[in-house]
């Protein structure tokens, strides 16, 4: 298993439950070094018999990401790294379009081979009003149309959770 933005608020959750319901395997790929430091130690304390590790990596980096994800090789890929912060967002609205959809769609293109993709997204993607609700309801488009597209043939499952 693999989670993007694994040191993040809801990434960090989402690695907690991982390593506590027993997966074989978890990469946490992160792109603050402290906030990967830090979940790291937290789930090495937690000795739940779990294989974790950590790579750094930004979503908006297309190689490093391809990189990563043939190293490891996911069958469950989330993807939970995001920038939320609606009053930046809202000033440095280019950054919010480069990593909440250029980053969404690397991270999807990347996890080519993983059986599925769970896209963390916002209920603030439903009739967007912000720079978040429109940048992640892009990537939520993108995630359904890869699902459109491969679910039929028996492909992976691209799938999208609001929070």
């Amino acid at each position: 298993m693999l989670v993007t933005g694994g040191g993040g608020s809801i990434g960090s959750e989402i690695c907690r439950r991982v390593v506590a319901f027993g997966a074989g395997e978890l990469l946490v790929v992160e792109n603050s070094e402290p906030s990967l430091h830090a979940i790291l130690e937290e789930l090495y304390e937690a000795n739940l018999g779990v294989k974790v590790a950590g790579a750094i990596a930004d979503v908006r980096d297309r190689d490093r990401l391809d990189t990563v994800f043939a190293q490891f090789d996911p069958h469950l890929v989330f993807h939970a790294a995001a920038l939320k912060q609606l009053p930046f967002l809202e000033v440095d609205w280019a950054e919010g379009v480069k990593t909440n959809i250029f980053g969404s769609k690397n991270v999807m293109d990347a996890a080519r081979g993983a059986q599925a993709v769970v896209m963390i997204s916002t209920d603030k993607a439903v009739d967007p009003v912000s720079i978040l609700g429109a940048t992640k309801r892009f990537a939520e488009i993108y995630a359904q149309s890869l699902d459109e597209q491969e679910r039929p043939a028996g492909g992976r499952r691209v799938i999208c959770v609001r929070f």
